[in-house]
């Protein structure tokens, strides 16, 4: 990612990273961490937009302001439809497990308390 806003023209003084994480909440745990030490009080979350509410809830729950900037939309929109589209195919049922993900690990974090309440994030 730091090569890629480089390369973008993002002054490479303008770019922390937080690189120790290995799930949303250590990364918004860790990303706190980093914005205090640098006296940060804002960031831009960058996830995938299926992640973005979870991702959102729990680095507000964190105490982070955040302003999402999701990437990644998988929805796309056809002027017509054909009968293959109605049939079963592994690309539809590899959505449907990471929407399924999505939504069990934001119930868990709600569970857990490391999200405040289960509600839709104004993305």
């Amino acid at each position: 990612m730091r090569a890629l806003l480089e390369e973008w023209g993002v002054p490479e003084s303008s770019i922390i990273t937080e690189g120790a994480s290995q799930n949303t909440r250590e990364n918004a745990i860790f990303t706190k961490q980093v914005m205090v030490r640098n006296r940060l009080n804002h960031i831009l979350l960058v996830t995938s937009a299926l992640h973005m509410p979870r991702a959102l809830a729990t680095f507000r729950s964190a105490g982070i302001n955040a302003t999402p900037a999701p990437t990644d939309f998988t929805v796309t929109y056809k002027d017509h439809s054909s009968i293959m589209d109605f049939l079963p195919s592994a690309s539809s049922l590899s959505h449907t497990t990471d929407a399924i993900n999505e939504y069990i690990g934001y119930f868990y974090y709600w569970r857990m308390g490391w999200i405040k309440a289960i509600r839709k994030e104004a993305t």
